[in-house]
């Protein structure tokens, strides 16, 4: 029973959302510039038995982690979208993110040892490097990614609970607006709706799937059209309500109910349905200040 309790505890920590980086660049520079100074000024690992060129030893081992980690905060991102998808994105997504980063630049520098030296890259000599790497890196990357996630949750709770304060006691729900809003694509397809029946809009690739309330049945209804997110925004310019909140989704203020907040974020929870819409940090100030201002 306590076995099943601590793995349940585990799973569930890992499968928790994790935040983006609050700078990738710092993210970069950071590591390789304590790298650097690691290992010129102490001089670990024999470093001090380097009789010449010492400054640039150490310099070509911080631009490798410089650049491996390049790949991993820019490179990979761009070229898997959908897997580093921060809606998606878990704390154990990230401890494997680092992980593997930590390998390569293993990898990297064992190569890089092997040439400067002048010998095969044997196995031996790739643990030692393994184990060098894991010494500089480990307990670093563990205390950064806990701290990232950490100052990002605090923060977002304190902004969940000041745009709960600002929230009317109901929703500015209810009757309809009469602003018809209609929402068109690259096809005839079509969606016409009052603005207050609508909820959200997500973006699917190329596509936008859009929620709005019907008369005809209680709970929300969706319909997927072939448009852009910047489209669907220049549909609802007539509704100042409808806004942006995350670079994947459109939402009416007016139906917000309540706000929650968590690492990647916050979450908004709109009246008439059970999903709940995320505020990226990019646009969490924007929908703050139009949650005070009674939009």
């Amino acid at each position: 029973m306590k076995e099943r309790n601590i793995k349940n505890c585990i799973l569930k920590r890992i499968r928790e959302p994790y935040p983006s980086l609050i700078s990738p660049w710092k993210t970069v520079v950071v590591p390789a510039v304590i790298i650097f100074l690691i290992l010129y000024l102490l001089q670990p690992f024999g470093i001090e038995r380097i009789k010449s060129g010492k400054l640039w030893v150490t310099l070509g081992a911080a631009c490798i982690s410089a650049g491996v980690s390049s790949l991993f905060v820019w490179a990979f991102p761009w070229m898997f979208p959908k897997y580093y998808d921060e809606r998606t994105w878990t704390l154990g997504k990230e401890v494997l993110s680092t992980l593997s980063l930590l390998l390569c630049i293993a990898v990297c520098v064992w190569f890089y040892v092997s040439g400067i030296i002048g010998v095969t890259p044997t196995v031996r000599l790739f643990f030692t490097v393994l184990l060098w790497v894991l010494i500089l890196g480990v307990f670093p990357t563990v205390f950064f990614v806990m701290w990232n996630r950490n100052i990002q949750l605090a923060r977002n709770l304190r902004k969940a609970t000041e745009m709960n304060q600002s929230l009317p006691d109901k929703p500015k729900a209810g009757k309809p607006s009469s602003v018809p809003l209609v929402f068109q694509g690259d096809t005839r397809e079509a969606l016409e709706v009052d603005a207050m029946s609508f909820l959200y809009a997500e973006s699917e690739g190329n596509y936008i799937r859009l929620y709005y309330l019907s008369s005809q049945d209680p709970s929300p209804a969706s319909k997927l059209l072939r448009l852009t997110m910047k489209q669907a925004e220049a549909s609802a310019v007539s509704a100042p309500f409808i806004v942006r909140c995350h670079r994947a989704y459109l939402v009416n203020l007016r139906r917000v109910t309540k706000v929650d907040g968590n690492s990647q974020g916050c979450r908004l929870r709109l009246e008439g349905c059970a999903d709940e819409v995320p505020v990226s940090r990019s646009y969490v100030k924007k929908v703050q200040a139009l949650i005070a201002a009674g939009k």
